[in-house]
Protein backbone atom coordinates (compact mmCIF):
# COMPACT_ATOMS: atom_id res chain seq x y z
CA UNK A 1 0.00 0.00 0.00
CA UNK A 2 1.49 3.30 -1.09
CA UNK A 3 0.92 6.45 0.92
CA UNK A 4 -1.20 8.93 -0.97
CA UNK A 5 0.38 12.21 -1.93
CA UNK A 6 -2.75 14.06 -0.91
CA UNK A 7 -6.48 13.57 -0.49
CA UNK A 8 -7.10 14.30 -4.15
CA UNK A 9 -5.03 11.32 -5.23
CA UNK A 10 -7.21 9.00 -3.14
CA UNK A 11 -10.44 10.35 -4.60
CA UNK A 12 -9.15 10.62 -8.17
CA UNK A 13 -8.02 7.60 -10.12
CA UNK A 14 -5.64 8.84 -12.83
CA UNK A 15 -5.78 5.48 -14.60
CA UNK A 16 -9.53 5.64 -15.18
CA UNK A 17 -9.91 9.42 -14.99
CA UNK A 18 -12.76 8.94 -12.54
CA UNK A 19 -13.47 10.57 -9.20
CA UNK A 20 -14.67 8.36 -6.36
CA UNK A 21 -17.27 10.59 -4.71
CA UNK A 22 -17.67 7.99 -1.92
CA UNK A 23 -14.03 8.23 -0.88
CA UNK A 24 -13.84 8.82 2.89
CA UNK A 25 -11.12 11.38 2.16
CA UNK A 26 -13.84 13.72 0.84
CA UNK A 27 -15.61 13.66 4.20
CA UNK A 28 -19.05 13.18 2.66
CA UNK A 29 -18.84 16.60 1.03
CA UNK A 30 -20.13 15.25 -2.30
CA UNK A 31 -23.38 14.12 -0.71
CA UNK A 32 -24.33 17.10 1.48
CA UNK A 33 -26.60 20.03 0.76
CA UNK A 34 -23.84 21.63 -1.32
CA UNK A 35 -22.78 18.36 -2.93
CA UNK A 36 -23.33 19.50 -6.49
CA UNK A 37 -21.33 22.70 -5.91
CA UNK A 38 -18.57 20.69 -4.24
CA UNK A 39 -18.47 18.20 -7.12
CA UNK A 40 -18.26 21.01 -9.67
CA UNK A 41 -15.40 22.75 -7.87
CA UNK A 42 -13.48 19.58 -7.00
CA UNK A 43 -13.74 18.04 -10.46
CA UNK A 44 -12.81 21.36 -12.08
CA UNK A 45 -9.66 21.44 -9.94
CA UNK A 46 -8.81 17.78 -10.59
CA UNK A 47 -9.05 18.20 -14.36
CA UNK A 48 -7.58 21.72 -14.46
CA UNK A 49 -4.60 22.22 -16.73
CA UNK A 50 -4.13 25.88 -15.83
CA UNK A 51 -1.05 27.17 -14.05
CA UNK A 52 -1.29 27.50 -11.15
CA UNK A 53 -3.62 24.52 -11.05
CA UNK A 54 -7.25 25.44 -10.51
CA UNK A 55 -7.04 29.07 -11.61
CA UNK A 56 -9.87 28.36 -14.06
CA UNK A 57 -12.07 27.08 -11.20
CA UNK A 58 -12.41 30.25 -9.14
CA UNK A 59 -16.09 30.72 -10.01
CA UNK A 60 -16.88 27.11 -9.07
CA UNK A 61 -15.13 27.52 -5.71
CA UNK A 62 -16.94 30.82 -5.08
CA UNK A 63 -20.27 29.10 -5.76
CA UNK A 64 -19.34 26.33 -3.34
CA UNK A 65 -18.35 28.85 -0.65
CA UNK A 66 -21.61 30.74 -1.15
CA UNK A 67 -23.52 27.50 -0.66
CA UNK A 68 -21.52 26.75 2.50
CA UNK A 69 -22.37 30.21 3.85
CA UNK A 70 -26.06 29.63 3.08
CA UNK A 71 -25.98 26.45 5.20
CA UNK A 72 -23.76 27.28 8.19
CA UNK A 73 -25.39 24.63 10.37
CA UNK A 74 -24.07 21.93 8.05
CA UNK A 75 -20.77 23.52 6.96
CA UNK A 76 -19.55 25.32 10.10
CA UNK A 77 -16.18 23.53 10.00
CA UNK A 78 -15.56 24.61 6.39
CA UNK A 79 -16.42 28.21 7.23
CA UNK A 80 -14.21 28.56 10.34
CA UNK A 81 -11.06 29.52 8.43
CA UNK A 82 -12.91 31.49 5.78
CA UNK A 83 -12.22 35.04 6.92
CA UNK A 84 -8.73 34.70 8.32
CA UNK A 85 -6.03 36.78 6.60
CA UNK A 86 -3.54 34.74 4.60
Amino acid sequence: EQPAENDQSQAFNPETGEINWDCPCLGGMAHGTCGEEFKAAFSCFVYSEEEPKGMDCIDAFKAMQECFRAHPEEYASELEDDDEPE
